[in-house]
């Protein structure tokens, strides 16, 4: 029979550390999800920076393409050694049981539950940001493994000392963890469904007529990309982007007297405060912030 033996807990708690001590040159392959979280990041373009809202996407993504590579593994008789967090029952279990439909195979945790001291210690040499009381609150919400998510053996180690930590099962886990992968799931195909739509969106304002408006001279026109382009519009999608602010004219004014100019003027901020624009300015400003959908009727002022 297989064995995969995941080793988690907190950053700093010691993980790397027991992997070497009790796994280095031994027969196993070692797994650190970390590398994956890298690779994920890469293969979504984001080598430097993380937009909001997309570090979540990669690290499942991460999580998956681990759990993969841990399946592979196994099928192909190697054990396995893995580095992982897992805060949350709910990701224990998806891998749980993906592993065990997938072979047959012994799973064991190891949890680092290192003393505040060594913690603290472990946190210095390696010089890493933050106060100790911020990683501390960050294990404030960790659900420690219980039998009843599949487990075979569960040890506890503190400071090096390894015990056996079998609690008393607990089903009601399993329900719960079920519960918020649904959630978590449907959560998912909600903002997938809006990206796609979004998507869709924006490739027909190509084709389709929308309301363009000079915020100069107050023209509006309801017309095709094409044809606004044609008659000299300075209009998204052929000249910048929906939603970012840049100048909004016909094609008799030039940016002079735009929201865009008065952004960049010199000795200010290049910041949008809303409480610092004129009515006719704030109009602009609210309809470029709701672009493409604000452009599809009629504004009934300028």
């Amino acid at each position: 029979m297989r064995k995969v033996i995941f080793v988690i807990g907190a950053t700093a708690s010691g993980k790397t550390y027991f992997i070497d001590q009790n796994y280095a040159g031994r027969d196993f392959d070692i797994l650190n999800v970390y590398d994956y979280q890298q690779r994920a990041y890469t293969e979504a373009g984001f080598r430097e920076s993380i937009p909001f809202g997309e570090e979540f996407r990669c690290l499942l993504k991460a999580q998956n393409m681990l759990l993969e590579d841990i399946v592979a593994r196994l099928q192909a008789g190697r054990d396995v050694v893995v580095e992982q967090t897992f805060y949350k029952a709910k990701r224990r279990i998806a891998y749980i049981e993906r592993i065990r439909e997938a072979v047959e195979a012994s799973i064991e945790f190891y949890v680092m539950c290192p003393s505040d001291s060594q913690w603290e210690k472990n946190i210095e040499n390696r010089k890493l940001d933050g106060r100790f009381e911020a990683f501390k609150r960050n294990m404030e919400d960790f659900e420690f493994p219980n039998p009843a998510e599949g487990i075979d053996q569960i040890y506890e180690v503190v400071d090096g000392i390894i015990t056996l930590r079998m609690d008393e099962p607990k089903p009601e886990i399993m329900e719960r963890a079920k519960e918020e992968l649904a959630k978590e799931a449907e959560r998912l195909k909600a903002e997938d469904d809006k990206r796609r739509r979004k998507k869709e969106l924006l490739e027909s304002m190509e084709t389709r007529p929308f309301w363009h408006y000079c915020e100069v001279c107050g023209k509006k026109e309801f017309v095709t990309a094409q044809e606004a382009d044609d008659s000299g519009w300075d209009y998204p999608p052929r000249r910048g982007s929906f939603g970012v602010l840049s100048p909004r004219t016909c094609g008799n004014c030039c940016m002079v007297g735009t929201l865009y100019m008065k952004i960049l003027a010199p000795g200010r901020l290049p910041v949008v405060l809303e409480s610092e624009l004129t009515p006719e300015e704030l109009v602009t400003w609210r309809r470029i912030k709701g672009e493409p959908e604000s452009l599809l009727k009629e504004s009934p002022t300028q």
